[in-house]
């Protein structure tokens, strides 16, 4: 047992290194958290330096201390400083000092303060690879993380063992008892993170309740099948973006456009991964595109017939625009725009031009046959049902600072702005979503929330019913239900 467990762990960073190019090896720096994974990573590449010179490599590790667990984040920097003083490697510790007053979701913004000092340390020090002690639970969580996400292929890919640029993981193959069993026969101090045992965060409660149910009651060896779809999706990946790229560099032109001649007859599959290359190239990184995103520029630059011009809205606060045989990506200008107010009948169809929105509306019998039995629920968001005989003056109005809305079913007031952020209605589209207006109040958000007003009972007589349908390209990127 001991062997075999120094086998898999030295055997998987041995295999790693070596498919590295030797132009490639020199100075590593080891991300060292002070956890089983990191401290087995950090003495396997020591004695694998040791044991087969010809590698060719020098280990510096670096430690950022989050500051977020208080004393807990102290032990671990004096833990680690401990080690590598003992173990005569070098270190370099940073304290992050910003993280506790971040206003993002702090697991990210975490993540993204520990890659801006491996990259900067590994910058100041030469350092050719950077090594984490990512292993093959961690593969296996994040494979299930994405799937119920919604991700596709690219997603399910998760985590490469050499990349992306200097990244390596040379642990990714090897599951977690190997590591803890390595670590109980070579290095056996190491320390325990609290917070991975918490159910705060979605990670946690699917590394120690959905995984371990799932494969103890239906799909024993699931982590490790995982695993592997993870490297089946990155094959696949793999392919179908080389044939993207081959494909991009007939497509811009020397502006910068992408050229939509012919792309109609493009795979959906082959489309849709050049358009995620042209973002790539623009943006620098996928890490906020979302595929409901890709999906609709997909849509929209496969129209085989298309004139004038249309815009995605995309996070960053940038814009896809189609005109034309062309696509290109610009900054969202900051554009101002008038309020608007327009009278809605209760009879008819109404263009809000300012919106880009158009209402259909129409009074119905409470008894007649198309009307739905209770609880008189709408189909999608994007239509609503009303009281008749309680509107009297009917509207459609821009947003304002300070709109507030009885949100159905809570009981309370809630901020307008508050309604769009939680919807992520991006910011450049909020000045001109339609909100519907009973007698001056917020009786309905198209898409995201109906309010209290003239609901519809078992006394109701006449029913009004209204749906919006958004019009202008701007709303290409949303996901709006019934749209």
């Amino acid at each position: 047992m001991e062997r075999r467990s120094i086998t898999r762990v030295e055997g998987a960073v041995r295999s790693v290194l070596t498919a590295v190019p030797a132009n490639r090896r020199g100075l590593i720096l080891v991300a060292l958290s002070g956890g089983p994974d990191s401290v087995a990573l950090l003495h396997a590449l020591r004695r694998l330096a040791a044991d087969r010179p010809e590698l060719g490599y020098r280990v510096t590790a670096a430690h950022l201390n989050h500051g977020l667990r208080g004393t807990e984040s102290d032990r671990d920097e004096c833990f680690v400083r401990s080690l590598c003083a003992g173990a005569g490697v070098p270190l370099v510790v940073e304290r992050a000092t910003d993280l506790n007053h971040s206003r993002s979701n702090i697991e990210e913004r975490a993540r993204e303060l520990r890659y801006e000092f491996l990259n900067r340390v590994a910058d100041r020090l030469g350092a050719v690879l950077i090594a984490t002690a990512h292993q093959a639970d961690d593969q296996a969580e994040t494979v299930m993380l994405r799937l119920l996400r919604g991700s596709g292929a690219a997603g399910l890919a998760a985590m490469t063992e050499i990349g992306p640029g200097r990244l390596i993981r040379p642990l990714l193959k090897v599951q977690k008892a190997a590591i803890i069993a390595y670590n109980s026969i070579s290095e056996p101090d190491f320390v325990t993170d609290s917070s991975n045992l918490v159910d705060n965060f979605l990670r946690n409660r699917v590394r120690g309740e959905l995984l371990p149910m799932l494969e103890r009651d239906y799909a024993p060896g699931l982590g490790r099948r995982l695993g592997e779809l993870a490297g089946e999706m990155r094959e696949l990946n793999d392919f179908v973006s080389a044939q993207a790229r081959r494909e991009l560099e007939t497509r811009v032109d020397g502006g910068g456009r992408l050229s939509l001649a012919g792309f109609s007859e493009l795979h959906p599959a082959l489309a849709a991964a050049v358009l995620r290359q042209f973002l790539h190239i623009n943006l620098g990184s996928l890490r906020h595109i979302r595929r409901v995103q890709v999906d609709a520029l997909r849509r929209m630059c496969m129209a085989p017939r298309y004139s004038g011009s249309r815009i995605v809205v995309l996070p960053g606060g940038w814009a896809f625009r189609r005109e034309y045989g062309f696509a290109s990506l610009q900054r969202c200008r900051n554009e101002t725009h008038e309020p608007f107010a327009v009278k809605l009948p209760m009879e008819g169809r109404t263009v809000v031009a300012a919106a880009g929105f158009a209402f259909s509306s129409c009074v119905i019998e409470a008894g007649h046959p198309a009307f739905p039995a209770p609880p008189w629920k709408p189909a999608s968001t994007m239509e609503a049902y009303f009281d008749a005989e309680a509107v009297r003056n009917l509207g459609v109005r821009s947003f304002s600072p300070g709109d507030r809305v009885r949100v159905f079913g809570t009981g309370g007031r809630r901020k307008v702005h508050d309604v769009f952020i939680d919807n992520k209605l991006p910011s450049a589209l909020r000045p001109r979503w339609p909100l519907v207006v009973i007698d001056g109040e917020v009786a309905w958000i198209p898409g995201f929330a109906r309010s209290a007003t003239a609901l519809v009972a078992p006394s109701t007589r006449k029913v009004l019913y209204l749906r919006a349908k958004a019009r202008c390209g701007d709303h290409a990127g949303l996901s709006l239900p019934g749209n």
